[in-house]
């Protein structure tokens, strides 16, 4: 796949606005766009790109995006093949390797953004341990997604030396643990509504939405 379609400014992702949650989601949200326009234009053709689309085929939640496309004829093209290769190579199933993928469970898009998404980091962190304003920029976000904290880090040990690696990270842990606390504080806030020793004290929207906040936090 031709990488320039992917290719994202770090600034663009990271720079500081209010409100705007994980980056890291802001990230992936632009590569999954990028992907599935890119798959459903004229790339659908290429015989690297349609090998790949046969293989691994779409879960659920992108079959709905690609459905929703204007050209469904790309998309009935590629299904078309993916349904041959599905019951050419899979049928019946046969023994998985330890660690292999079954068909079942594959995605094109998600592959591509998982992909992406590491270089993108590595990058992001090689940049923030060379250049103090742009690591003063990727730790000061709203928040990191718990996933998308634990992923980061362990790009950055994986990528820097550890005496670089250790501040980022540390840095990246504080932000996210503050974030967690205020969840958990608004989570027991809104279990002391439902005490009659304080109750009303604590019935403000912050507190009725803390459940639901963490939830979503949660679940991303």
């Amino acid at each position: 796949m031709k990488e320039s379609i992917y290719t994202i400014p770090l600034t663009d992702i990271f720079k500081k606005e209010a409100n705007d949650g994980c980056p890291v989601c802001r990230m992936r949200e632009m590569l999954e766009n990028r992907c599935i326009e890119y798959i459903m234009g004229a790339a659908m053709m290429e015989p690297d790109i349609r090998m790949e689309t046969n293989k691994y085929g779409f879960c659920a939640s992108h079959l709905e995006r690609m459905m929703h496309q204007k050209n469904r004829l790309s998309l009935a093209l590629m299904l078309e093949t993916h349904l041959d290769e599905l019951m050419a190579q899979h049928m019946p199933p046969a023994a998985k390797k330890k660690g292999e993928e079954s068909p079942v469970h594959t995605c094109f898009v998600c592959r591509e953004i998982d992909r992406v998404s590491e270089k993108f980091l590595q990058n992001a962190a090689r940049t923030a341990a060379a250049d103090p304003a742009f690591l003063e920029l990727v730790c000061d976000q709203e928040y990191y997604c718990f996933a998308h904290y634990d992923l980061f880090c362990r790009i950055i040990a994986d990528t820097l030396p550890k005496k670089q690696a250790k501040p980022l990270i540390e840095a990246l842990t504080q932000r996210t643990k503050a974030y967690l606390q205020t969840l958990r504080d608004d989570v027991h806030s809104f279990t002391l509504m439902f005490d009659y020793r304080s109750k009303g004290q604590n019935e403000n929207e912050r507190t009725k939405q803390a459940v639901a906040n963490a939830v979503s936090y949660l679940s991303k």
